[in-house]
């Protein structure tokens, strides 16, 4: 008789392990789908967060005084360029930025945004022009009217991050 109240202990116990493992499994397996779907939110809301700086030049009219603003926010970025093309200057120039990056705009587009080729980044160093040259009157093709009204695209290159904004006066 004691052995039989043994076995059946000792096979409770098995039992009773083995439950309590599989619901400790199925929480983490339930658990583990509601983890991997908050990381991805999270990840979603860090790249809307980390491109909603640029929404204010997407395709969008702004101010001179906003280009220059953008020259100075944006001139410690790496790997990141401005393009202004004036209503004297029609070909345009690069905004100063400490690493010298001067990426071109794209001519192909597709679905209506050119990919930025980030392996041809350099520029000369007269193809950028500082903010206070771009304040300056007397450098009729480097001016930028603060009260001039121009049209902001951005462009992207192959890894959708933003790399180039470029500035025309209409």
């Amino acid at each position: 008789m004691d052995n039989i109240s043994t076995g059946l202990k000792w096979a409770i116990g098995v039992i009773l392990t083995m439950f309590i493992i599989s619901a400790g499994i199925n929480v983490y397996f339930v658990a583990n789908g509601y983890f991997d779907k908050a990381q991805e939110q999270t990840v979603s809301q860090s790249q809307v967060l980390n491109q909603a700086e640029y929404n204010i030049y997407d395709n969008k009219d702004v101010a001179g005084q906003e280009v220059i603003n953008a020259s100075t926010r944006f001139s410690g970025r790496p790997q990141f360029a401005i393009h202004i093309k004036t209503g004297v200057n029609k070909t345009g120039f690069y905004a100063e930025n400490n690493y010298k990056t001067c990426f071109e705009v794209p001519e192909n587009t597709t679905n209506g945004k050119g990919i930025v080729n980030v392996s041809s980044n350099s520029c000369s160093n007269d193809s950028q022009v500082s903010v206070q040259q771009m304040r300056d009157v007397r450098s009729s093709n480097n001016y930028v009217n603060p009260n001039g009204i121009f049209t902001a695209n951005i462009y992207y290159d192959a890894n959708d991050e933003v790399r180039l904004i470029e500035f025309e006066q209409k």
